[in-house]
């Protein structure tokens, strides 16, 4: 029997420590034996304190080679930290000869933010690449040379969310919307795909609600409208969710097969049941989870939201204590990287035995 996986992980983040799911799920992994040996490298971090790339690429190469990973998982690694796929397989020819692992967690369209050349080389080079949606996001991954293509879909931590509270019977909102709405190329009325929607759906639930409704985020396509509230940092999330009785959305990238942003998991584990838009496949990934209605018209989310609205407070309040459970059960950070992680030794070393908590 070999030893657990030694894991390299290579988080995307502004600051140290900023991706707290995945870091809080690898090193749980560690403490309980499931992992033999692991590190984090914050390659942005890194990057800015050094000054110059070459310098940060060789400091990720020794990383690497003095911690010898049997895996390295790579975060979203994109043209703010530029490599090749000669630069790659230095990393994969080390002594260790490590895995490389992706997990991609952005979504890209068609025409409008494709995938770079940074990430299209990191999935060449992968061994396994894990995304967020499929349909056409997997025919640009399988193009781009990634040899296996696998699901996984955006998680929450319960360091942020997923706090105890005591719902509240009255709550000053009875719908909010979290989502930023971008201009493309400063064109009025010109957004990333599905931002039209979104658009429409924030007016609908404001002619309907009126001031019980309220948007929360950025981008010059919310200026003028009276129920727009402006952006909030990240970990307000749950606070601003918390303070309605529903949060709803309308994705970018609309239809990208199984795709869903982190509002979905977010929403839903603050307690708080969440209404978004349909895309295909929702009913194999997010089927039956208490609390979530999806909707394919602006119309049909107003007409939700009010039969919501028409439960008396104590189912809805159910509603959504039912919805966060089913989260710490599947869409947990720990959930969703230990089920990627029991792929990685599946497909990739089958011959280790099992260790699990």
């Amino acid at each position: 029997m070999k030893p657990a996986l030694r894991l390299l992980y290579l988080p995307n983040e502004g600051a140290e420590g900023d991706q707290v799911g995945p870091r809080r799920a690898f090193e749980r992994f560690h403490a309980e034996g499931r992992l033999g040996a692991y590190q984090a490298y914050s390659f942005l971090v890194r990057a800015k304190a050094l000054g110059d790339h070459r310098t940060a690429l060789d400091e990720l190469l020794n990383t690497a080679r003095e911690f010898a990973p049997d895996v390295i998982f790579v975060q979203h690694m994109t043209e703010a930290y530029p490599v090749d796929q000669a630069y790659l397989r230095q990393l994969k020819y080390l002594p260790s000869r490590p895995r490389l692992v992706l997990w991609e967690g952005d979504a890209f369209g068609r025409h409008i933010k494709k995938p770079g050349a940074t990430l299209r080389a990191v999935m060449a080079e992968s061994d396994i690449t894990f995304l967020v949606g499929l349909g056409y996001l997997a025919d640009a991954a399988r193009a781009a040379g990634a040899p296996r293509v696998r699901l996984a879909p955006h998680s929450y931590d319960s360091v942020r969310f997923d706090l105890p509270w005591e719902p509240p019977r009255q709550r000053p909102l009875d719908a909010v919307m979290i989502a930023n709405l971008h201009r493309i190329k400063r064109i009025p009325g010109l957004y990333m795909p599905g931002g039209r929607q979104r658009k429409q759906l924030a007016h609908a639930l404001h002619r309907s609600l009126g001031e019980r409704f309220a948007v929360y985020g950025g981008g010059a396509g919310w200026q003028g409208e009276s129920y727009a509230r402006g952006p909030i940092p990240f970990q307000q999330q749950g606070d601003t969710i918390r303070s309605a009785w529903m949060s709803v959305a309308w994705d970018h990238f609309d239809d990208l097969p199984m795709y869903t942003s982190d509002r979905l998991p977010i929403s839903l584990a603050c307690g708080v049941p969440h209404l978004t838009n349909y895309q295909p496949g929702y009913e194999l990934v997010f089927g039956g989870i208490p609390g979530l209605y999806f909707f394919h018209t602006p119309k049909e989310a107003v007409d939700t939201a009010l039969y919501l609205l028409s439960m008396p407070v104590d189912q809805r309040i159910e509603l959504g204590m039912a919805a966060a459970e089913q989260m710490r059960l599947c869409f947990h950070a720990d959930r969703v990287y230990g089920d990627m992680m029991q792929v990685v030794r599946d497909e990739l070393f089958p011959e280790q035995e099992v260790l699990k908590a």
